[in-house]
């Protein structure tokens, strides 16, 4: 629990980074941040920027500007770039710079291929090791969803989205589930945009998953998990026929 506290204060503090009014405020809060190097906390920001929509797929990243506004010079930005790409997050274009990675339609449907594969292990498997102190810190992500989703924000219901996902991989037991799903569920909601059904209707499997969980009935955690991600990707795969 701990390490999950500390992850939050350091999420808060690079979302202030994104919003400090002027320079002087970037910097200032950037120090705040205890990261190793510089170039760890333009990551971290520019991971943020990514994730909130501030910087859109397919958008060109220019150095110069980004180097202004964040106060820093353009050096750490190439490591942070380097970072990013292996994260799948953007691509770096020989002698044209770096641009914001946009995934096709099949790209997308892979992934929720990938998704309705691996997520019913992590889901399994906090019912099977999930501790109370993992359970209640679920709890709690699914309140603040249920809140962002009563006072329909949907900006915010799409992060409780992804922060519930990548909870259940974290506690599941099993590190490297966690950082395949970390990966390609940051990439994946990047792209997506908004949620694909309902916000009510995601928060009301949420609810009938946590059940599972609280019940330690892995198969039924699984069956679950594997349900609501089938349904996210067949109504994602009818709105691309839809189109012309």
């Amino acid at each position: 629990m701990g390490e999950n506290i500390c992850q939050c204060e350091k999420l808060i503090f690079a979302c202030k980074i994104l919003t400090a009014l002027d320079k002087r405020d970037i910097v200032e809060q950037m120090q705040k941040i205890d990261y190793p190097d510089l170039s760890e906390k333009v990551y971290r920001a520019l991971r943020i920027m990514i994730l909130e929509g501030e910087l859109v797929p397919g958008e060109k990243l220019k150095q110069d500007i980004l180097a202004t506004r964040l106060g820093i010079s353009r050096t750490p930005l190439a490591a942070a770039f380097s970072k990013l790409e292996k994260e799948m997050l953007i691509e770096l274009l020989p002698r044209r710079g770096a641009r914001v990675r946009s995934l096709d339609s099949k790209e997308l449907l892979d992934l929720y291929d990938i998704r309705i594969r691996l997520e019913p292990l992590g889901a399994s498997g906090v019912a099977k090791n999930g501790t109370r102190e993992d359970l209640r810190a679920l709890r709690e992500l699914l309140a603040v969803y249920k809140a962002l989703v009563d006072i329909d924000n949907p900006r915010e219901v799409r992060r409780a989205d992804y922060e519930f996902h990548l909870a259940i991989a974290r506690m599941s037991g099993n590190e490297s589930l966690y950082r395949i799903i970390s990966a390609f569920n940051i990439v994946f909601i990047c792209n997506q945009g908004g949620l694909l059904k309902p916000a009510r209707s995601s928060y009301e499997e949420h609810a009938a998953l946590m059940e599972a969980l609280s019940a330690h009935d892995e198969a039924l955690a699984a069956s679950i998990m594997r349900d609501h991600l089938a349904d996210s990707r067949h109504r994602l795969l009818s709105s691309l026929q839809e189109v012309p």
